[in-house]
């Protein structure tokens, strides 16, 4: 076979071109620390480090996941822990009224109290987060939760939903709490009640109804669980129905403002100038929110009687906000304990996650990160060949058939 100068020209600079790549390619694992450095390398292996970054990437994801959980829900703990102690100071209160010898002018006192604490409590109920949402609204975490409707009671704004975060491929857990389940759904110690003035109502401004009290237990029991409303027949005067069938309890009653009006087992004021088809209600219920039991606590101390029957009806709603009180408690310690579990599930999870990072990490390494040892033994080979190359090509190409001659 004829070779001619051309052929033995180029096979030489091949050879130089592809020890050259070789080399290059060896400088550059050395130089990123990969020995893979593109699909073509290892398709195999290129494969599962693609795989392996994106798991990595997941698991960054949830660990971050887990510290926005984390520090939500100890927020959410700290809150219903002063919650709790507020609780339990109106309850001090609540004991300490319960003392007979305590006059109007003491419970007054005591009501004074009782009021800041429940504007203390109601701050708390509101508590935010550090990004202003609202801790206790449910999903609706850009609305205030408890606000005070036209008579100045406390209303649930929010919704009943729970805020899902998922910190590990099967794990999903619960950051917020709604206040409804908390606070307002918590069961009274006997059959309730509570007011509200009607939103079409037309005074300005608009005339208020109180929290109220029971005061003939058994009288209430028997009506109930029947609904009341109170509407104005003139600016002077009321009629009561019940709500579900429009029988009339009590008709033409004469109005005087803040005076008690006193209906089958349940006490309640009224004050401002309501005037004609204004309307009010008396619904029953068998759940007494937290800031309602505070409400009538209140109410019970400012309209207190010193007569035997006065006393009696006061001791009964000392009675009743104490129990209540307590079953708030309650409430709030499920809740303080749900959360518990959740931080320990978010603890055990974050270790876990932290233990695959590791593992994968070393994992990935093995596939792609060079071995210096090999790869400078291998660059030192690629120049000594390299070197070879080119002095074998300078004295082939140095070669003529005119130095023969």
């Amino acid at each position: 076979m004829r070779v001619s100068t051309q052929q033995i020209f180029s096979r030489g600079l091949q050879q130089i071109q592809d020890v050259t790549q070789q080399q290059q390619k060896t400088q550059l694992q050395l130089s990123t620390g990969k020995k893979v450095l593109t699909p073509a390398d290892d398709p195999v292996a290129s494969t599962r480090i693609l795989e392996l970054n994106q798991e990595l990437v997941l698991n960054q994801q949830y660990q971050r996941n887990i510290e926005l959980a984390d520090g939500r829900l100890k927020l959410q703990d700290s809150s219903l822990a002063g919650v709790n102690d507020v609780v339990q100071r109106i309850r001090e209160l609540a004991v300490t009224s319960g003392n007979g010898a305590l006059s109007a002018a003491d419970l007054g006192s005591i009501a004074d109290e009782v009021e800041e604490r429940l504007g203390q409590l109601a701050g708390l109920l509101n508590s935010q987060d550090a990004g202003g949402e609202y801790l206790f609204a449910g999903y609706q975490g850009n609305t205030k939760p408890f606000t005070e409707n036209v008579s100045g009671a406390f209303e649930y704004q929010g919704d009943e939903g729970k805020r899902l975060v998922r910190i590990d491929a099967s794990v999903t857990i619960a950051t917020t709490e709604n206040g409804k389940q908390i606070f307002q759904d918590v069961a009274s110690e006997r059959n309730t009640f509570y007011t509200v003035a009607s939103s079409s109502n037309q005074a300005s401004p608009p005339a208020q109804i109180s929290a109220g009290q029971v005061t003939d237990q058994e009288v209430y029991d028997a009506f109930y669980p029947e609904d009341l409303v109170v509407t104005f027949n003139t600016p002077n005067d009321f009629s009561v129905s019940e709500k579900s069938t429009g029988r009339v309890v009590l008709s033409n009653s004469a109005y005087q403002s803040n005076s008690p009006i006193s209906i089958n087992g349940v006490q309640f004021n009224i004050t401002g100038d309501p005037v004609a088809g204004d309307s009010f209600e008396v619904n029953s219920s068998a759940k007494q929110g937290v800031l309602t039991t505070v409400e009538k606590f209140v109410y019970a101390l400012r309209n207190f009687t010193a007569s035997p029957e006065g006393r009696d009806i006061f001791n009964d709603g000392i009675a009743d906000a104490i129990a209540n009180l307590d079953n708030a408690e309650t409430s709030i310690l499920a809740a303080r304990g749900q959360i518990g579990a959740r931080l320990n599930t978010i603890e055990t999870t974050s270790e876990q996650l932290k233990d695959v990072e590791v593992l994968t990490q070393e994992f990935l390494t093995g596939l792609e990160s060079v071995d210096y040892a090999e790869a400078v033994s291998l660059l030192s080979m690629q120049t000594f060949t390299l070197e070879a190359a080119y002095s074998s090509y300078a004295q082939i190409t140095s070669l003529s058939l005119f130095d023969r001659l």
